[in-house]
């Protein structure tokens, strides 16, 4: 509901304006609060996502340093493999290798064609050896056995 007022300049004319209620002024404050959250959530997903496609479609090197980049200590096992999809291989219960299109020259353990894969190396063993459903370890390089 809106109320009109009236009051008299310094001059002595009249000035007419049109008052918002509160209740009117509060839900336009939260909806503009609720799409500026919106907007900012919006922002910081839109990479990481496209990363997510384009690494899980192509494999390609700079989706996986994006996804790399956004890999922490202790996040679950399920939201990795949301980000990375199936492993290239896994040299060993618990620790997988996410290869990309890109390779290096090799200093030893080249491929078949004389190329060292760059890729990332995630790792869910803790200390003891023991598989968690946690990222224990993780770094991106040269991959090669």
């Amino acid at each position: 509901m809106s109320h009109y007022a009236r009051a008299q300049s310094a001059d002595g004319g009249t000035i007419a304006f049109a008052a918002v209620g509160l209740e009117e002024a509060l839900r336009n404050l939260f909806l503009c609060g609720f799409a500026a959250i919106l907007l900012a959530a919006g922002c910081g997903l839109a990479p990481l996502e496209r990363a997510r496609l384009g690494y899980q479609a192509n494999r390609d090197y700079a989706s996986l340093e994006a996804i790399h980049a956004r890999l922490v200590k202790g996040m679950k096992r399920a939201a990795v493999e949301r980000l990375l999809g199936e492993p290239g291989y896994s040299p060993t219960e618990g620790q997988f290798y996410y290869l990309s299109d890109r390779n290096r020259d090799p200093e030893g353990g080249a491929d078949a064609y004389g190329r060292v894969p760059l890729g990332v190396v995630v790792d869910y063993r803790n200390v003891e050896g023991a598989v968690t459903d946690e990222l224990q370890t993780f770094w991106m390089g040269p991959i090669g056995e």
